[in-house]
């Protein structure tokens, strides 16, 4: 009997994005799909695979050139495809203030005071905030560069 592991799970064998595509149903492929091409519209993000861990196993990160640290990271794990964005304190509090979906302030909220993260996350299923999280990646970039250039 031969044991195999699912490939968002196999911290031992890097799958590419079509394997990770490809071990999700097809409902969830379509949505990961959606995100990933509203992320590569961002024409400074280019994306690889990257393990995170038990909590996020292998995820496709999106990072700008040159950059260690992820722009954001979609997590295609089978029972729900997640988008992960890092946020520095200031940009967290800067968006907060803004009139934003109440679904995408919570996410907002796990990256802000009292937590220990600077992640947010949001679940893309159903995927009604596809854009609007397109948008907040959107408004990090220009965060960014506004710093280098500051």
């Amino acid at each position: 009997m031969q044991y195999e592991r699912p490939v968002w799970e196999d911290r031992f064998n890097k799958p590419t994005i079509d394997q990770l595509r490809k071990s999700l149903d097809r409902e969830t492929m379509r949505i990961l799909d959606r995100m990933r091409k509203r992320l590569l519209q961002l024409d400074e993000c280019n994306e690889s695979v990257d393990w995170f861990g038990q909590a996020w196993k292998w995820s496709i990160v999106y990072r700008t050139s040159g950059a260690d640290d992820p722009v954001a990271m979609l997590i295609p794990n089978p029972e729900d495809v997640q988008l992960a964005i890092p946020l520095d304190p200031d940009l967290a509090e800067l968006l907060a203030g803004r009139k934003l979906k109440r679904t995408v302030r919570d996410g907002l909220d796990l990256a802000r005071e009292p937590f220990d993260t600077n992640w947010g996350i949001w679940s893309l299923n159903p995927p009604h905030l596809i854009d609007d999280l397109q948008d907040l990646v959107a408004r990090k970039l220009d965060h960014l560069a506004t710093k280098a250039v500051g």
